[in-house]
Formats: C-alpha cells, sequence, structure tokens
C-alpha cells in the first residue's frame, strides 16, 4: 500500500474511532437518562462499578452521607446536582 493511500485509511479511522474513546456528554450508560447522568457517571464510577450505584436506591440522606464520604461537599454545586439525580431518578420509588 503506498504511504499516502495509508496515512488516508489511518487518519479516517482515527477519526471514527475518537468520540467512542473520547466519551461526551451524552455517554452515561448504563446510567438511566436523566439530568446529569453524565456526572453521575463520571462521579460515581472513579471509584465504583455503576453497578454499586444503580443497585441503591437514594433518599436525600443516603445520597448526602454517600456524597459527603466519597466526595465532598453535598452542599457544593456538583453535590447538588449529582444528589438531585441520585434521589430522583435512582430514588426509591
Amino acid at each position: 500500500m503506498n504511504p499516502t493511500k495509508l496515512f488516508r485509511v489511518l487518519g479516517w479511522t482515527v477519526l471514527a474511532v475518537l468520540p467512542v474513546l473520547a466519551g461526551g456528554a451524552d455517554d452515561f450508560a448504563p446510567f438511566p437518562s436523566g439530568e446529569n447522568a453524565a456526572l453521575v457517571k463520571k462521579t460515581c464510577t472513579e471509584c465504583h462499578s455503576a453497578n454499586i450505584v444503580l443497585s441503591t436506591q437514594f433518599d436525600e440522606a443516603l445520597a448526602r452521607r454517600q456524597y459527603k464520604l466519597f466526595v465532598g461537599d453535598p452542599d457544593s454545586e456538583e453535590g447538588q446536582k449529582v444528589i438531585k439525580y441520585l434521589t430522583t431518578v435512582l430514588g426509591i420509588k
């Protein structure tokens, strides 16, 4: 294969794979969709598997306690977003 064609093939391959590797704001699977799902995935799966988070039903007190224990201030902007998601999307039904 000539070098020009090889670079063209490699370039298209990289362009095709980059979005998959980079993820994105809408990359929240396997978390249920909802406002800040990607943030919750990023925050919680830094230490836990998604299964641990997804198998828990959160009320306000538990979500705040867990966030404070593992991340930090539950009253921070990020903390409020994560807690809202945990209590509404993964909350007690």
